[in-house]
């Protein structure tokens, strides 16, 4: 068999292994939403590190997000201007990310959902007037779709990121003549007048799918129905061939009685009981909460849309309302009759105090309030009390997740589990190796193995940073802990650590500020694994293109070599590096000379001027190198070429 056959094979090999593992990782997600899942909306102004962190405590493990409320380099956040969106805003982009990765130190899933698009501003963001052009011309859904398709592609495979919410509470019926509320069947008269017009809801949605699409297949995907995601605005819908789609409504009816004005009024309405909907009086109780939803459950089951693809993104009652805890208890209750998803409105929101119901129905008190007036910054005094004892209830407080219950019942792996508890520091350093072994198979215990990670002596502690290896992409849950023990005195931790974070991949990305200290650490048995670990998490590692370059001039030539190999992962960004690399292609080691470069090669037509120091080892002794920099050529100039740019 010739070279070049065996060359071949090998591509496809490895080809098939990333696209299985690229699959694998991608259908956790949509795996994710296979079960009920239980969550809150996060609609602050300011966002914090802190607030995730007592969401975990509290045991929410998806949030519903929003960043239309953060302030912006330009007018609005992210697009820069609703009124002609030319490109995402780096420097916000930036901070969403910063955002998402809190959100994965907790394992908070995060489903992204704007309030505003292209030609959509949010009305808040609008002096309080409502913008209708996206409903008015199509040339704003082409907009929205270049957003979305910009949006998926900057945070494709982000290991916090589980759906996105294409639109929140989108309204193309307004000034249309379409009530707002009334019977589910007045839908179908108005759709028939306005479908494959601007106004037509599921062909914008289509729009936006297909330009998510072109860069990520795999990502769920969440449609609030018309009408601000009411219910019953989906009746006319045909199911759109996605599979993984969400179809999501929200529930504040009846909203003469949720809604913070009906506090103020001199005889408010109160739950359960008589509540104008519609223009009549009608009985509110927990049946009539049925009897809302039954229109929308009835299209889901004739369109045949499991209970899994139905989620409830928003539920809520202003909190000093009379039957407040009644109306949530029912809400609630009814949702999880169904198996429907939900999220509840909302979990310690910064800017209004209305839904926080860890404050109880009563007032902030006075005491607060004075220290406001005094300009002081006072806690918001949220305690337990009957109102939140009916979201606590639902969550599973400071419980850790956990990958696969099922594997649990492996004798082996409970056995393994119970040993790492032992008084004797040498049967809990032969369970982790026992874990090691099994693999992913294990990866029930990894919460354990985090555990362990913290174990007074050493040998248990590198046992366990080996064992989370063996999980690959599965030990995402133990980057945080992993990044901690990067700073472990002893170098046989420091190392298994770093080639964890490595064998996670992408997933590390937290990590990576810690692994450029790594690159200098005293061992090269630590700096080797800081190098590939940085390589294996790809574009998110050009912070540490500075450190790499320095790497490159690394004694050992086992830690030079995957240094070269994280330039090539990086990609386009790693232009500063060009002139080092350039000398690296003459490195007396030619494991060194090969990703020199290949990364030469993935850097582009900036490359360029490499192309006559690559010819010059173009009859390198070794295949493997001659062959790279025949890649490298041949990418250089047909990128140069496709780009414009001169050879």
């Amino acid at each position: 068999m010739s070279t070049q056959v065996i060359k071949r094979l090998l591509i496809i090999i490895f080809l098939v292994a990333l696209l299985s593992s690229k699959s694998l990782s991608s259908s956790k997600k949509i795996e994710f939403w296979d079960v009920q899942r239980k969550g809150a909306n996060y609609f602050n102004v300011t966002p914090e590190e802190q607030w995730f962190k007592a969401a975990h405590e509290l045991g929410i493990d998806w949030v519903r997000m929003t960043y239309d409320k953060w302030k912006g380099q330009r007018r609005d956040f992210l697009i820069g201007d609703t009124n002609n969106f030319t490109g995402i805003i780096q420097e916000d982009l930036e901070r969403l990310i910063q955002t998402l990765d809190w959100a994965d130190k907790y394992n908070i899933k995060v489903v992204i959902a704007p309030l505003g698009l292209p030609g959509n501003r949010w009305v808040q963001n609008n002096d309080n007037r409502r913008d209708l052009r996206l409903w008015n011309d199509q040339k704003y859904w082409r907009q929205a779709a270049d957003f979305w398709r910009d949006l998926a592609a900057s945070l494709k495979d982000h290991p916090a990121v589980y759906a996105y919410n294409i639109l929140n509470e989108p309204i193309p019926e307004m000034k249309t003549g379409l009530p707002e509320h009334g019977p589910a069947s007045r839908y179908a008269t108005w759709y028939k007048k306005y479908r494959g017009t601007s106004h037509d809801l599921p062909a914008f949605y289509e729009t936006v799918i297909a330009a998510i699409r072109q860069v990520d297949s795999e990502i769920p995907i969440m449609l609030d129905a018309g009408w601000y995601a009411q219910p019953a605005a989906f009746v006319y819908w045909p199911k759109i061939g996605d599979d993984k789609l969400f179809y999501s409504f929200h529930m504040y009816e009846p909203y003469q009685f949720t809604n913070h004005k009906n506090f103020r009024k001199e005889h408010n309405y109160v739950y359960p009981g008589t509540i104008p909907y519609a223009g009549e009086d009608v009985h509110w109780n927990k049946q009539q909460i049925e009897n809302y939803l039954s229109p929308f459950c009835e299209w889901a089951k004739v369109r045949k849309i499991p209970s899994n693809r139905l989620v409830c993104g928003e539920f809520g009652c202003y909190r000093r309302n009379q039957g407040c805890k009644e109306y949530l208890t029912d809400v609630i209750a009814v949702l999880n009759s169904h198996g429907l998803h939900w999220a509840f409105y909302s979990f310690r929101e910064d800017e209004w105090d209305g839904y926080d119901y860890e404050i109880g129905s009563g007032g902030l008190g006075a005491a607060y309030w004075q220290a406001k007036e005094a300009g002081q910054n006072p806690e918001v005094p949220r305690r337990d009390n009957p109102l939140f004892s009916v979201i606590k209830r639902e969550f599973s407080p400071g419980k850790a997740p956990t990958v696969s219950a099922v594997s649990i019942t492996n004798p082996k792996v409970r056995e393994s589990i119970e040993a790492l508890g032992s008084d004797e520091w040498r049967q809990r350093e032969e369970a982790a190796n026992e874990i090691r072994t099994m693999g992913i198979e294990a990866r029930a215990a990894i919460p354990s193995l985090i555990d362990v990670l913290k174990d007074e002596e050493w040998h248990v502690r590198k046992a366990a940073a080996i064992a989370l290896t063996s999980m690959g992409a599965e030990a995402r849950p133990a980057v945080h802990s992993l990044i901690a023990a990067l700073d472990d005195e002893e170098w046989h931790v420091r190392k298994p650590a770093a080639e964890a974070l490595a064998a996670i991949g992408p997933a590390s990305r937290p990590a990576v500020p810690s692994l450029i200290k790594a690159l200098s650490d005293e061992e090269w048995h630590v700096r080797k694994p800081a190098a590939e670990a940085l390589a294996a998490i790809g574009p998110a590692s050009k912070p540490a293109i500075s450190r790499l370059i320095e790497t490159l001039n690394d004694e050992e030539w086992h830690v030079r070599k995957p240094a070269a190999e994280a330039f090539a992962a990086i990609g386009p960004a790693s232009k500063p590096a060009i002139s080092r690399l350039i000398e690296t292609l003459n490195d007396e080691e030619w494991q060194v000379r090969k990703p020199a470069a290949l990364a030469l090669g993935a850097i582009g037509p900036d490359a360029r001027q490499a192309i006559p120091a690559l010819k010059e080892i173009l009859n390198d002794p070794e295949w493997q190198v001659r062959q790279a920099v025949t890649d490298a050529l041949e990418k250089i100039a047909r990128q140069s070429n496709a780009s414009g740019h001169e050879r």
